[in-house]
């Protein structure tokens, strides 16, 4: 099923009413909270405790949960998901919701009693609950006390929608090295530091524009359950006034746990400083910043850049980023993917031969503009389909993300910078 849908507190939807809650608990069952009965959850639906629900696009509610606090503790009344709309994430979406919700509230720690089999096991797993052997009890602490999420919202951050990882198509070499590089040392530091592997703590991603280094960034945020920040450069300002925003923003997050921090654009504010004198301090704040930001386990920042030429030599010699990841165009196999997931109709191995320099963005172009075709056609009377002919003149009409040029240079960095 490919509906949208989103979580949202309970109070924050009028659409949907305690009655639409209870009633979906009755029709899908509860997944936690069996030591409670239906009583308990609508005493607490109708006392305003943490409620979340989630809601597809048309504004039918396809899941819920509901806690009570109960001094440091919430304990979950119920959890209850429709039965089409399991195994999409939206249990882990809900958990995370309810998770924020609870700290707004003062809570620590989110219980929960969940059954062997149970509708929703699988979200608790994920979301990295302690389960209690012998019992059906699972518990984990709140992913950050109420100061570091006023820290978070401040710079508006948030926990990023489950599957994000799951959804990048098209970039199966550079994936399989994130998750092998970044992702896996971090999931599982325990192992990691047994084995005397130091995980990553700053990364820097390098390649044309549209080829996915914010979608990754958001993704790795996404894969590890870890809220995401980004800093926007021409938010920071320049010189003196810029690096004091920095200091201030990098200081203020390097307080929070479990956090991916982004700064896209990084050529705007770590350019070279012989060729930018006036961005000599902030610079020098980063050179100073960014080892103070590494010196906090289960903290990753993520920079990019289109320009990575550009940048201040300083800040790419060993000691600041743990790595130099280079993201270029899908090759002749994402391409395919790609082409699979966009397109119907060709043979995805004969568009990705016509695809060279294609990137997402480029195919939903491409999607777009065949679908425009074949809409034409029929008004004028012809078949209401999209044929080969479509995708292919569509393919025609659009200029490639990462041209002949780019594509060279893009290599001839990678060659001269990576640092995998």
């Amino acid at each position: 099923m490919t509906a949208s849908w989103r979580v949202l507190t309970l109070d924050h939807d009028p659409a949907v009413s305690f009655e639409d809650v209870v009633e979906l608990m009755d029709a899908a069952g509860t997944a936690a909270g069996t030591a409670y009965n239906r009583s308990d959850v609508v005493e607490a639906l109708h006392e305003h405790e943490p409620a979340v629900v989630a809601v597809q696009a048309s504004g039918d509610l396809v899941g819920a949960a509901v806690a009570r606090i109960g001094g440091p503790d919430a304990h979950l009344l119920s959890f209850a998901l429709h039965p089409r709309w399991r195994h999409l994430g939206i249990g882990s979406a809900l958990l995370r919701g309810l998770d924020q919700e609870i700290i707004h509230r003062g809570a620590r720690r989110l219980v929960a009693i969940v059954r062997p089999g149970q509708v929703g096991e699988e979200a608790f797993a994920n979301q990295g609950f302690t389960h209690i052997d012998g019992l059906d009890l699972y518990f984990r602490d709140a992913s950050m006390v109420p100061e570091d999420l006023a820290r978070v919202e401040h710079y508006g951050g948030r926990f990023p929608d489950p599957g994000l990882w799951e959804a990048m198509k098209g970039f199966s070499a550079t994936k399989e090295l994130l998750e092998r590089r970044v992702v896996e040392p971090l999931r599982h530091r325990d192992l990691a530091d047994r084995l005397g592997l130091v995980p990553p703590a700053a990364i820097l991603l390098f390649g044309p524009p549209g080829t996915g280094k914010t979608s990754f960034a958001r993704a790795i945020a996404s894969r590890l359950s870890w809220v995401f920040v980004e800093l926007h450069p021409s938010l920071l300002g320049q010189g003196a006034q810029g690096a004091a925003a920095l200091r201030q923003a990098l200081d203020e997050l390097q307080r929070v746990d479990r956090l991916v921090c982004f700064v896209d654009e990084a050529d705007e504010i770590a350019a070279d400083r012989a060729g930018r004198p006036d961005n000599q301090p902030l610079v020098n704040e980063l050179l100073k910043a960014i080892p103070t930001f590494k010196s906090q386990p289960d903290r990753l920042i993520v920079m990019a850049t289109n320009s990575i030429a550009s940048i201040d030599s300083a800040l790419l010699r060993p000691g600041r980023f743990d790595l130099i990841i280079p993201v270029g165009a899908p090759d002749d196999s994402g391409r395919a993917e790609l082409a699979a997931e966009f397109l119907s109709g060709p043979d995805p191995v004969v568009v990705a031969s016509r695809t060279a320099g294609f990137t997402p963005a480029d195919f939903a172009l491409i999607a777009q503009r065949s679908a425009q075709f074949a809409f034409d056609r029929a008004l004028a009377g012809g078949p209401d389909r999209i044929d080969d002919d479509d995708v292919f003149a569509a393919i025609e009409a659009t200029r490639p993300s990462v041209n002949v040029d780019a594509a060279e240079r893009f290599a001839t960095e990678a060659a001269t910078y990576a640092r995998l």
